[in-house]
């Protein structure tokens, strides 16, 4: 006799997790007997159709298909190959898949899962949402070679360069490229380690190229910025985080969440940041700058003055800085003030951070403190501003022996005194984390 066999996708509307999220279960019926697994996907009970088992989620509703598709597959191979199948054979050989993948795609499903749930703990979501866009690329290569999956046992380094040529395809600067590529070696390296292959078929695959030179500002462009007011309340906004976080190396994930109790006072009065790094959870101290705390005064001072403020959550009464917009809106404004102060290169809120790589460096600050106030889990991250120092300093030495060479000596005097003023900005801290003036 032929088995019924039914698929049905519900959520328990009784267990609901503080972001008003709950999981969707599935539940398998086979000859009148049940089982339920979770299919790793979330929902809000208002997004949820009973009717239709799906959400009002697009790219959710996509997964939930592919898990469909996969419970499907298991009973139809269970059937074949034993000649009997159980709802409990079904769910053991799931949970078998899904902690231990054989498939390309299934592993990067697996992987990206274990990363979802470690978002908030470990992990910053930033870094998830990395990872979902490196994972939906793999798919779509896999799905642009005609297949549904490919078995890991059988991928060598052809592959590899496969997938790079796929990515360059499709116009991805190098460091893109290679970001997409790590996730794809990452994935082999733990099929490695759960003994599915015996070694990474891609252990000595070659990477694109990357041009590491950083983009930071100077000085004078830093003044301009300072200086400059917008009209606009974003752009505004969008100006001041910049400035911000030229002056204490903030990133921009590290703003979007910086509250008042995040600032502490020293002993001798001194203010300064005491927080952890959002994407490393790294803890970092960094003393305020005049001008950073001139920008907290003022967003407090604004917050007070605004109607809105009180309509804001009681989260958002701990925030420094209060946005409306998306973070690519705030991308667009900073945008704008660039243009609007003449600096030509387009301004991001990491060439911010950079910038107070830089200047903390050229004003003598030792390396260990600035690794220290940025929340670099290593020092090697910060060694790269000592690089952009020696450079820069190489630059000014070449041009001041050209000028040198093509002036007399009355207008070289003019000159090595117009190149050793640098008196445009204040620094923030020495190395003891007190203020102090580059003169």
């Amino acid at each position: 006799m032929r088995s019924t066999f039914k698929i049905l996708f519900y959520i328990n509307r009784q267990k609901t997790k503080a972001d008003g999220k709950t999981a969707i279960l599935c539940r398998i019926t086979i000859d009148g007997k049940s089982t339920a697994i979770t299919t790793g996907e979330e929902c809000k009970a208002s997004e949820w159709n009973a009717k239709q088992g799906l959400t009002t989620d697009r790219k959710t509703n996509q997964r939930i298909s592919e898990f469909r598709d996969l419970v499907e597959q298991t009973y139809r191979d269970i059937l074949t190959g034993d000649g009997v199948v159980s709802v409990e054979l079904i769910k053991n050989r799931l949970q078998g898949i899904a902690t231990n993948p054989t498939t390309l795609l299934a592993m990067s499903r697996a992987e990206l899962q274990s990363v979802k749930e470690s978002v908030g703990k470990s992990r910053a979501e930033g870094t998830y949402l990395n990872l979902f866009h490196s994972d939906r690329n793999l798919r779509e290569f896999v799905e642009n070679k005609g297949v549904q999956d490919i078995p890991i046992g059988t991928i060598t380094e052809d592959l590899f360069e496969e997938y790079r040529f796929f990515l360059k395809k499709r116009g991805y600067a190098a460091p893109t490229i290679n970001r997409h590529l790590c996730w794809l070696s990452r994935l082999m390296f733990r099929a490695v380690s759960q003994r599915i292959i015996r070694c990474n078929p891609f252990e000595n695959a070659k990477y694109e190229k990357e041009d590491r030179k950083i983009r930071f500002l100077q000085k004078s462009e830093v003044t301009k910025l300072v200086a400059m007011k917008m009209n606009d309340r974003e752009t505004e906004l969008a100006r001041l985080m910049f400035v911000f976080s030229c002056f204490t190396g903030l990133a921009i994930s590290d703003m979007e969440n910086l509250e008042y109790r995040h600032f502490q006072t020293a002993a001798d009065g001194q203010q300064y940041i005491r927080k952890e790094r959002q994407k490393t959870k790294v803890e970092f101290i960094v003393p305020l700058h005049p001008i950073a705390e001139a920008i907290i005064s003022h967003c407090r001072k604004e917050q007070e003055r605004s109607e809105e403020h009180l309509m804001v959550k009681e989260k958002g009464d701990r925030l420094v800085f209060h946005r409306d917009c998306s973070r690519s809106v705030m991308d667009t404004k900073l945008s704008i003030v660039g243009k609007a102060c003449g600096i030509r290169e387009r301004l991001s809120y990491h060439m911010a951070r950079h910038t107070f790589g830089t200047m903390s460096l050229s004003a003598g600050i030792p390396i260990e403190s600035i690794a220290k106030m940025m929340g670099h889990a290593s020092i090697s991250s910060t060694q790269i501003y000592a690089q952009v120092t020696d450079s820069k300093i190489s630059e000014d030495m070449d041009r001041l022996i050209a000028r040198y060479k093509a002036k007399d000596k009355n207008t070289v005097n003019a000159d090595v005194e117009a190149t050793t003023d640098t008196k445009t900005i204040p620094f923030a801290v020495n190395s003891n984390g007190r203020k102090e003036e580059t003169a």
